[in-house]
């Protein structure tokens, strides 16, 4: 029986939350063995799965809902059984607004051009499967066109965010354009995101990529290091730590996470994924908020930030204002 990458997702979650959570009996671990040498596919899936509790661990000091102000003493760590207690990635893929797919090749070896454009509109999230294996997942009001040839895979991300996992291939390089900015790999991980008034940004997660301009030398950047290319300027790169990477692919699971951002910050980053516009009183636009949140629901956040840092918060059609109280117009400044 043939299963679907889905299915596959669904099955490799349901294991790694499993182990997480106890050890396996014997009969469980010789099924996990079976199922792992039932289709090459299982592997890679698991790994994913188990990538995706690890993050979630390394997070420090966020959970799902919950939100705190940066004036408070951190609250107790929660372990990933109690972030992930039962069911699969594609649960808390369908809670995100996750679309996934894949685009059919032509005959195999026939030499043959596949393109393809790939879209989301806001709040949602799409992962798509190429034919050679390479993973595409597109943040919020993205989208990228797609051209594979023999000899090369080339991407235009027209607009937004996507997270490019590729598939080794040395003959085949793989490139994004995005903007005047090239980014060439092999085999990788990373992010290109092209917004409104910021500089194009690279966050690579695993492997090197080489960042290149018409008008400069190219750039080589590791994994853990994010890279600007501002618009006349040159292209600048800086290491990141392991948390900072997991937040700040937060979103391909549905999340926005926190740490120490303003709330007029959280603000302009929810309103990526929403019609409903957070509006921040300027008297506490800089009161600073830690947490994880989901990123299509900026009333819940409102309420959550409003609640920690005792603030108002009143709730219209398209719009939600968080507002200070006599008594909160001293705290944490």
């Amino acid at each position: 029986m043939s299963f679907t990458s889905q299915e596959i997702d669904d099955r490799a979650a349901e294991w790694a939350t499993r182990m997480d959570l106890r050890e396996l009996t014997p009969g469980e671990q010789a099924e996990f063995d079976a199922w792992l040498a039932a289709d090459p596919r299982h592997l890679g899936a698991y790994g994913r799965a188990e990538a995706v509790l690890l993050r979630l661990e390394r997070v420090p000091g966020v959970a799902i809902g919950d939100l705190r102000s940066c004036d408070e003493p951190p609250a107790p760590k929660l372990t990933r059984r109690r972030i992930v207690l039962t069911g699969s990635i594609a649960a808390s893929i369908a809670a995100g607004g996750i679309v996934v797919g894949s685009i059919e090749n032509g005959p195999p070896d026939s030499g043959a051009t596949t393109t393809a454009n790939l879209e989301t509109g806001v709040g949602q999230t799409r992962r798509a499967v190429l034919p050679d294996g390479s993973i595409i997942t597109l943040n919020t009001d993205s989208r990228v066109s797609v051209e594979l040839k023999k000899d090369v895979r080339k991407i235009w991300l027209v607009r937004g965010e996507a997270l490019f996992d590729v598939a080794k291939s040395k003959n085949r390089p793989f490139i994004v354009f995005a903007d005047d900015t090239q980014v060439r790999a092999v085999g990788t991980s990373f992010t290109v995101s092209m917004l409104p008034r910021r500089p194009i940004q690279v966050l690579v997660r695993e492997g090197v990529v080489e960042l290149k301009r018409s008008d400069a030398s190219a750039v080589w950047v590791g994994a853990s290091t994010r890279a600007l290319a501002p618009r006349n300027a040159p292209i600048v790169a800086e290491s990141v730590s392991s948390n900072t990477l997991a937040r700040d692919l937060a979103w391909q699971y549905g999340r926005i996470a926190l740490e120490n951002q303003t709330l007029q910050a959280a603000a302009d980053e929810f309103a990526r994924y929403s019609a409903v516009r957070v509006v921040v009183d300027p008297a506490v636009a800089n009161r600073t908020v830690t947490g994880l949140f989901s990123a299509n629901d900026p009333v819940a956040f409102a309420k959550a930030a409003a609640s920690v840092l005792k603030l108002q918060v009143e709730v219209a059609d398209n719009e939600v204002r968080i507002s200070g109280t006599p008594d909160s117009k001293t705290v944490g400044k």
